[in-house]
């Protein structure tokens, strides 16, 4: 299912590149196969629209139950507040009768004003400030225990309204993916179709790399992302090509010969730990000389059209994971090779 929604996603993004061709559509005649094989893909494209449908009935149904058992959960603590509120009321009672009684005996005391007498006054004082004292605590502790259920009850509302949030966005785009796909051109199926078998070939004649972790191909997109390790590309702090990387990079230049009508760029990626050497600056100067190191030595090949390529460095500022774990910061140090098919 996942295969399949990553290629409606890149299938949908492909129509953002309608507008942006630059040649004549190619008038194209259909067999009769032809045609079959597009009613096919019609019809799978609908029964993926069901399937989406279906799990969208699915997860809205389990979102309501959460928020049905969210509604007991705060029903049961407003029946809990209401209890503590009725039982401090009947505490505050009690205390008020006790002090009444106590104060009643005061003024029998004083009656007859006697030294035993002012002792019991100043005993019933003493009692009555006790009284008060833990009245006054059960009632500080009624108070926190209130607002610490009503603090809660509050973080479990904003995480579930995040959590609707979420899903709603991701409804709409899958709608908005499902609606852009039904207007796919044959010329840009074809184009798919071509973008495909490039990176079939790429994932062939790469394998060993791939296997490795040395290199991770990945559709974005409109885009086929051709992922370099810098483990096998370059040293610490360097941008000059390690020996290891150069077979890879000879493969990856045999097969962009075949597709001249793609845009090439080559992206370089550090991780956020600061750099300030002598050769480099900042991790800006750094990715933008790795990513130059890379175009260099792909266009010593004179059957690629150079002005189809161009270079940039993203510093750390676009990862592929958080850096806040050496392993995350290694994937983030990168080389992108973005394959861009031609959209007409």
């Amino acid at each position: 299912m996942k295969k399949t929604l990553l290629s409606l996603t890149t299938l949908a993004a492909m129509v953002i590149m309608l507008g942006t061709g630059q040649h004549a559509r190619a008038k194209i005649l259909y067999t009769q196969n032809e045609y079959k094989n597009l009613f096919n893909e019609k019809v799978s494209v609908e029964l993926e629209l069901k399937v989406l449908q279906n799990q969208y009935s699915n997860e809205k149904s389990n979102l309501q139950k959460k928020i049905a058992e969210l509604e007991n959960q705060i029903e049961n603590l407003n029946k809990k507040i209401e209890n503590m509120e009725a039982q401090s009321a009947k505490d505050r009672e009690l205390c008020d009768k006790r002090a009444a009684e106590l104060q009643g005996t005061i003024d029998i005391l004083r009656q007859k004003s006697s030294n035993r007498e002012q002792d019991l006054i100043a005993e019933s004082n003493k009692m009555q400030a006790r009284y008060e004292e833990e009245l006054k605590k059960l009632r500080q502790e009624l108070a926190d225990e209130k607002q610490r259920r009503l603090d809660e009850l509050d973080k479990v509302n904003k995480t579930y309204s995040e959590i609707i949030a979420k899903l709603r966005d991701n409804i709409a785009n899958l709608e908005n993916e499902l609606s852009n796909l039904k207007k796919l051109t044959q010329s840009q199926k074809e184009e798919l179709e071509r973008m495909s078998e490039q990176a079939n070939e790429l994932e062939k004649q790469l394998a060993e790399e791939i296997k490795l972790g040395q290199i991770r191909l990945k559709k974005f997109h409109n885009k086929l992302i051709i992922n370099i390790d810098d483990r096998i590309s370059f040293d610490s702090g360097s941008s000059d090509l390690k020996k290891e990387i150069l077979p890879a990079l000879d493969k990856i230049t045999d097969i962009l010969v075949k597709y001249p009508e793609n845009t090439i760029m080559v992206e370089g990626h550090t991780d956020n730990i600061p750099i300030k050497t002598k050769k480099f600056r900042d991790n800006w100067q750094l990715s933008t000389e790795r990513a130059l190191s890379v175009l260099d030595y792909i266009l010593r090949s004179k059957n690629l059209n150079k002005s189809r390529f161009g270079a940039a460095g993203y510093a750390e500022f676009n990862p592929i994971v958080p850096n806040d774990t050496p392993e995350n910061r290694s994937l983030n140090r990168r080389v992108d090779i973005v394959l861009i098919p031609r959209i007409e």
